[in-house]
């Protein structure tokens, strides 16, 4: 049941009709934040996607400049359907056209720290898996090329590892966030496929 989930406006009604599972909802109490600052109402609506090979490996994001790895996705931009945005995103950071799209789940995260930067407050990522079509080539923003994105593949059990072992080490607040998001979907995809 999609009770209370929201959308972003240009979401197709067959996008709507998806039966979402909630496959976290992370909060500042999970971090251990508790310096408050006025509610914001605004929503960030996201994609990510689990793309996998014919290999059974994942592609992941690394940042060469900081080490952390991500899964791939990133925010849905004003005029764009959810899956437009997951196929965009897909392309610019990993390469790749992507096939085979699957719904799995969605995340919630709950921001309501001062340590917050953004506007808004809550984020909604709508979670994919997706096989690589054909390879055209990334596309990063300037802020990603500094941190050294690049995509790799690597196989689920290892990034869930890798994930494990970084737990709660997160050299921002934001990192702490993705990390543990990341890291539900991953074992959430593990267990579930």
């Amino acid at each position: 049941m999609n009770d209370g989930l929201l959308f972003p406006k240009n979401a197709t009604n067959e996008e709507r009709q998806i039966d979402w599972q909630l496959i976290a909802k992370i909060s500042d109490k999970d971090f251990g934040f508790n310096n408050l600052k006025p509610k914001s109402d605004e929503i960030r609506f996201n994609v990510r996607c689990i793309l996998q090979n014919s290999n059974g490996e994942i592609c992941v994001i690394r940042s060469e400049k900081f080490g952390y790895i991500q899964i791939p996705g990133g925010g849905i931009e004003n005029e764009e359907t959810i899956v437009d945005a997951l196929r965009r995103e897909v392309q610019e950071e990993t390469g790749f056209l992507i096939t085979d799209i699957k719904p799995i789940g969605y995340i919630l995260e709950i921001r309501e720290d001062v340590q917050n930067k953004y506007d808004w407050g809550k984020a909604i990522s709508y979670v994919f898996s997706a096989s690589p079509k054909k390879e055209i080539g990334t596309n990063y923003t300037e802020y990603e090329n500094t941190e050294g994105f690049r995509p790799i593949w690597m196989t689920l059990d290892d990034f869930i590892a890798e994930k494990e072992k970084l737990r709660n080490k997160a050299i921002s607040y934001s990192g702490n966030f993705s990390d543990k998001r990341d890291l539900e979907i991953a074992r959430f995809y593990k267990n579930n496929t």
